[in-house]
């Protein structure tokens, strides 16, 4: 067996026996059924997942050692767009004028704004475009820098920023699985694609819906890679009323997703489903591909998705039924 071969063999007997240990969909249930956060916490803790983002973060830094090379690459960036959501959490803090002791708090320990002085420097900030010139140059700073500077003077938009870093985000992601192999390419495309397409869907629809953007400064904005939403779809979205895109995209898996256009908070859970269907469908392919470890890394970001939304709802006082509602994860 070729070495790559045998490198996915070690990775997928272990991924698929910690496959296993997911929490079930009757088991998050259960948890939405806590009298409070503090019953949910208390649960997690049992469990051993006290603090989600940090169990997402080990079971990405559990993967990376497993593997080297382009597919590494892959991983490693998928997790570094985390260093992406650190900038975001900057950026609104900066502009709300938050002190910088509650911002710090909310960045995740990935790059250097987590990890390093760099963090408090920018959210110590005291508005927004200082916020912006006081990140490190890479991987965003001097992008959104030139964002600023290319804008009118003294009207530095977050929701501007924030839709480049993204952009920028999700097409190192996409850089990185350009590079990998012909077939696991194609199968990175299935998990990782998807996900793109998602994240894609999304921007266009709350652009077009909470900015009012118009089709030329929503094909600018757009993340320029996916699997099934190619040049000619992201045309349709810029286009097209959204009361359209279910029926205009027919013939990808999001039509359904996409029918309850003016609620973006349902048309988020409904693309979660698919993508975990899209998840579940790689899993039980070959496994000698890099679709089965992002496979697994997507079905793990979904399951901390759904556990915040248990702990959230206990927290606000919402009802089980409420929450159980906005479920992604099933069963394995």
């Amino acid at each position: 067996m070729a070495p790559a071969l045998l490198d996915y063999a070690y990775a997928q007997a272990r991924l698929r026996a910690r496959l296993g240990r997911l929490a079930g969909r009757r088991a998050i249930e259960t948890l939405a059924a806590a009298p409070d956060e503090a019953g949910v916490l208390r649960e997690l803790e049992a469990r051993g997942r006290p603090d989600l983002e940090e169990s997402v973060l080990r079971a990405f830094d559990d993967v990376l050692a497993m593997l080297a090379g382009a597919p590494a690459e892959v991983v490693a960036r998928y997790r570094d767009r985390r260093e992406w959501e650190n900038v975001a959490v900057l950026l609104r803090g900066a502009e709300r004028g938050l002190p910088a002791d509650e911002v710090l708090p909310l960045l995740q320990p990935v790059g250097e704004l987590g990890t390093t002085p760099a963090g408090r420097a920018v959210a110590e900030a005291g508005s927004l475009a200082e916020a912006v010139a006081r990140l490190p140059a890479q991987p965003y700073g001097e992008l959104l820098r030139r964002v600023v500077a290319a804008g009118p003077r003294g009207a530095v938009e977050r929701f501007r920023l924030e839709a480049v870093g993204e952009r920028e985000a999700w097409e190192r992601i996409w850089r990185a699985v350009e590079s990998l192999g012909a077939a696991d390419r194609r199968s990175a495309a299935r998990v990782l694609g998807a996900k793109l397409d998602c994240v894609g869907l999304l921007r266009f629809l709350r652009l077009r819906t909470e900015h009012g953007l118009g089709p030329e400064e929503l094909l600018a904005l757009a993340i320029r890679a996916g699997h099934r939403i190619g040049q000619r779809e992201r045309a349709l979205l810029a286009h097209e009323p959204p009361s359209e895109w279910s029926g205009r995209l027919a013939h990808t898996p999001y039509a359904d997703a996409l029918e309850p256009w003016d609620d973006a908070v349902a048309v988020e859970a409904r693309l979660s489903r698919v993508l975990r269907a899209a998840a579940r469908r790689e899993l039980a392919g070959t496994p000698f591909r890099i679709g089965l470890i992002l496979a697994y890394l997507l079905l793990i970001e979904l399951q901390a998705s759904d556990l915040r939304r248990v702990r959230e709802g206990r927290r606000l006082g919402r009802s089980a039924e409420w929450i159980c509602t906005g479920l992604v994860s099933g069963d394995a």
